[in-house]
């Protein structure tokens, strides 16, 4: 009889895992990224990058902003694309501290 109950209870438990959802995180649950960062950019030839924006990073791309760049970011360390293209960063030096500087993102077609 206690084996009958116990097969019963283990089939139901089975069951109950074969039908319960999976989890699956969706692509926003992700905290490294990607993530649209378009807005955190300007165009290196737009006149507002040295003045009213000039806090945002500098991307040289044959797209300017029209087009969406992502990035990630994991242990300290980002990365962009546009287009599914690598963005290769470069770091200018914007004053006199060595953590003081300006990025600029340009467009890798290969």
């Amino acid at each position: 009889m206690l084996k009958k109950i116990l097969a019963g209870v283990a089939l139901a438990i089975g069951g109950a895992v074969l039908v319960a959802p999976t989890a699956s995180a969706a692509p926003d649950d992700n905290p490294f990224g990607p993530k649209d960062s378009t807005a955190n950019f300007v165009s290196a030839f737009d006149p507002a990058a040295y003045g009213a924006a000039g806090t945002k990073s500098l991307i040289v791309s044959p797209f300017g902003t029209s087009r969406q760049i992502d990035c990630s970011s994991f242990h300290g360390q980002s990365w962009c694309t546009q287009n599914g293209r690598a963005l290769t960063q470069i770091r200018i030096p914007a004053g006199s501290s060595e953590w003081d500087y300006r990025t600029l993102y340009v467009y890798n077609p290969f």
